[in-house]
């Protein structure tokens, strides 16, 4: 069902006229295999295998299933919906499970060429767990080093946009990242911010800067995190925000939980968002208070995983699908698009 509530935040868009939902969730793993599945296309085809994916999960035990369960680990993933496959990879940064907000979890996960840089939320620094910090990965996720430097204010839960395999098809030289503006992924903040850096210092943390307001002749970028405006604005809340470029049909697409007035941390409302910038003007695709019949949390819709024609993209999330139990795995939903 195509549905646009009237306390969406911003008006209905006249480029996608309605976006249904396939009944059929697809699942991967046992269920216990995790969440937040950070996601990034890290290859074009290879023949015979499909798209080559590398995700990463918390609090479960993946693919194997591992004989511990981690707050954050890896895996690959091969082809494309409904026929995928996921294989465990192990790393050095691989971290046996703090529960919750007691260990780090992957919030956003970028292949630039031949490198990867996560960004995890939860880093413990001087005692608050409430920072993001980087790691990079030069060598498709077997090592990682440590950035020195984590976020202290706001870019609680940073998420990389996504492009085409190894940030093919990229807008310019600079990598974009956004967050709910606050230091905290299991809070609702209403607005949703962005930083960018060129992709050759992605691990310089001097080299950001912040989205700054709308200017005469284009955005504006501050050094400054204290002047950061928002890129995107909803009175009940946002958490968790997936942010991928739509290269066929030449648009953004914002994908967020919202508040449903239960006072939860985690709800099944989720609202969908286009726009032709990723700063916006934004515009309503999908906005529902009870999308899932659980909590859900960390949707995103991969690049690699969208039609040629880009009608059909596929929604990763994780959370509690089924009434009464847990589906605590890979979960997937096709979002069918018409466009006017």
């Amino acid at each position: 069902m195509s549905i646009v509530a009237r306390n969406a935040p911003y008006p209905p868009s006249r480029v996608v006229r309605g976006l249904t939902w396939d009944d059929e969730i697809l699942r991967y793993g046992g269920e216990r295999a995790g969440d937040n599945w950070a996601i990034t296309w890290v290859a074009a085809d290879v023949p015979g295998t499909g798209h080559h994916l590398i995700t990463s999960y918390g609090d479960g035990n993946g693919f194997g299933p591992r004989e511990r369960n981690y707050s954050l680990a890896f895996a690959t993933v091969t082809g494309a919906p409904p026929q995928i496959e996921a294989e465990d990879l192990v790393t050095d940064a691989d971290s046996l499970v703090g529960w919750g907000s007691d260990g780090i979890k992957a919030s956003g996960l970028l292949a630039v060429g031949k490198v990867l840089y996560l960004f995890v939320r939860n880093a413990v620094v001087n005692g608050d767990w409430r920072h993001a910090r980087l790691a990079i990965s030069s060598n498709l996720g077997e090592t990682w080093t440590w950035a020195a430097w984590a976020f202290a204010e706001s870019f609680g839960c940073p998420e990389f946009v996504q492009f085409g395999p190894a940030y093919a098809g990229a807008r310019d030289d600079y990598v974009y990242v956004v967050s709910q503006d606050g230091n905290s992924a299991y809070d609702f903040n209403q607005d949703v911010v962005m930083a960018r850096v060129h992709k050759t210092q992605v691990a310089q943390r001097e080299a950001y800067t912040f989205y700054a307001g709308a200017g005469s002749d284009g955005p504006l970028w501050s050094p400054d995190i204290r002047a950061r405006q928002p890129i995107f604005s909803d009175p009940r809340g946002t958490q968790r925000v997936g942010l991928t470029y739509n290269r066929a049909l030449g648009r953004y697409f914002l994908v967020t939980a919202h508040e449903d007035g239960s006072g939860a941390t985690h709800t099944p409302a989720l609202g969908v968002f286009d726009a032709l910038e990723p700063w916006g003007p934004w515009s309503t695709v999908y906005y529902d208070d009870a999308w899932a019949r659980g909590w859900m949390i960390h949707h995103k819709f991969p690049t690699a995983w969208m039609s040629e024609d880009g009608r059909d993209m596929w929604l990763v999330f994780s959370g509690e699908y089924r009434p009464g139990g847990e589906d605590y795995r890979l979960l997937l939903r096709r979002a069918r698009v018409e466009i006017a």
